[in-house]
């Protein structure tokens, strides 16, 4: 389902106040749409994954609201003893693995050293 055909998701909500005063640890550096789009994930500058989940599937997909489902730390900061560098925790990709049942697994990465595999069950 690649090419002209494939399905490409977007959101435009703001959740809370819109603030100029942003902690650099709260500032979003990767978003990432499951395959249905019922699930979005972000990650932070601060290494947290934020999971919002679709309110409501009686409205239409194009107005669609995503309300949070879970927070959780993904990434801590690290020292690479070898290389003498230190590896901060901003999470730069994350990625849905095809569901297979029904749990959803994400993997996020700091793109250093770190890659971290989460499995989610929805209630």
């Amino acid at each position: 389902m690649f090419g002209a055909a494939a399905v490409r998701w977007c959101l435009s909500q703001v959740k809370g106040a819109v603030d100029d005063d942003v902690a650099e640890a709260d500032i979003i550096s990767a978003v990432e749409f499951n395959h249905s789009g019922e699930l979005l994930a972000t990650g932070d500058r601060g290494g947290r994954i934020v999971i919002f989940q679709q309110e409501s599937k009686s409205l239409p997909q194009c107005r669609a609201e995503y309300n949070v489902y879970s927070t959780f730390q993904s990434h801590e900061p690290e020292f690479d003893y070898l290389k003498s560098l230190e590896i901060e925790e901003k999470i730069n990709k994350i990625r849905w693995l095809p569901q297979k049942n029904a749990a959803h697994f994400l993997l996020s990465t700091n793109g250093e050293l770190t890659d971290e595999m989460h499995r989610l069950v929805l209630f």
